[in-house]
């Protein structure tokens, strides 16, 4: 099949390894970003969707729940965690893992702009775990500053909770596209075919 002129350019100057298809690629992965939000909104109202997830989101919250409270022991010796997943310090209840805290939303979108990212699949096969793993380990570092916040600032937890922390998932997104970008060097492009 037999591309259009147009459109054979644009893939010609994605494919570039240069600063211009750096660029185009970059772009591609905000533009993926973007339309991996409707995949999110279908799994999410979907009967499919919801039983394909809730078991995730409880996995994830258990792993992050208790890595915090692993980490924080040396801080708060009398920190636990409650069954639903609630983080108490000293007996007062500090702050309540949600199923948007997991990080699978980001874990998901990740996972859909990798799929259409002009990659080799054998090196996206290598790429998807590593790249899953830098995003738990950001839903760990979100859930840990909060756990910090709510005990010491609680007045700042949803300041915090809506702009610090999302800061720090975009920032760990760039890390996962600088990876793809720097990790695999440039002459990927020369085998991968048009």
């Amino acid at each position: 099949m037999e591309l259009a002129p147009g459109i054979k350019q644009a893939v010609t100057w994605i494919r570039e390894c240069s600063p211009r298809g750096q660029i185009l690629r970059f772009i591609l992965f905000l533009v993926l970003y973007f339309l991996a939000r409707y995949l999110q909104l279908f799994l999410d109202t979907s009967s499919f969707g919801q039983a394909l997830l809730n078991p995730l989101h409880e996995r994830l919250s258990f792993f992050i729940t208790h890595s915090c409270c692993f980490l924080l022991q040396g801080f708060y010796p009398d920190i636990h965690v409650s069954i639903n997943h609630t983080i108490i310090i000293a007996g007062k209840v500090t702050v309540v893992m949600l199923p948007g805290c997991t990080g699978l939303e980001p874990m998901i979108r990740l996972t859909f702009i990798l799929a259409f990212y002009p990659l080799l699949w054998r090196r996206k096969l290598i790429l998807w775990p590593i790249s899953l793993l830098i995003l738990l380990f950001a839903s760990v570092l979100h859930f840990l500053i909060l756990i910090l916040i709510a005990d010491q600032y609680p007045e700042w937890f949803n300041f915090s909770h809506h702009w610090i922390t999302r800061v720090l998932f975009y920032a760990f997104y760039f890390l996962c596209w600088l990876l793809w970008e720097k990790a695999i060097p440039l002459r990927r492009w020369k085998s991968y075919k048009a």
